[in-house]
């Protein structure tokens, strides 16, 4: 998987592509912290070129849900597919991020 961000002056955007399994959340680590500092602006997370995500990756998503809410912020789901929406509906994380 590969992670692209671009720190806007009015929020972060996060290109997320390929596959979010355990190894690359585990990889993702230093990058994961790096957005959890930038949680002071809102975060968007553009799911286009997201194939799978598990529950890995979803535990990813809610430390930076975590991390927004406590500065007040919030973080938006683009363009997700309808597999992985399948994953947010059932684990109700459709209900915890701005879904567009």
């Amino acid at each position: 998987m590969e992670i692209n961000i671009q720190n806007n002056p009015e929020n972060v955007v996060v290109a997320l592509n390929g596959s979010f399994d355990t190894s690359m959340a585990e990889q993702a680590e230093p990058t994961v912290k790096e957005l959890e500092s930038m949680a002071s602006k809102p975060i968007v997370i553009d799911c286009s070129a997201l194939d799978y995500i598990a529950s890995s990756g979803l535990r990813v998503l809610l430390r930076l849900r975590k991390a927004s809410a406590a500065r007040g912020q919030k973080v938006t789901l683009l363009n997700v597919n309808e597999s992985i929406m399948e994953v947010l509906r059932v684990t109700h994380f459709d209900r915890m991020f701005i879904m567009q």
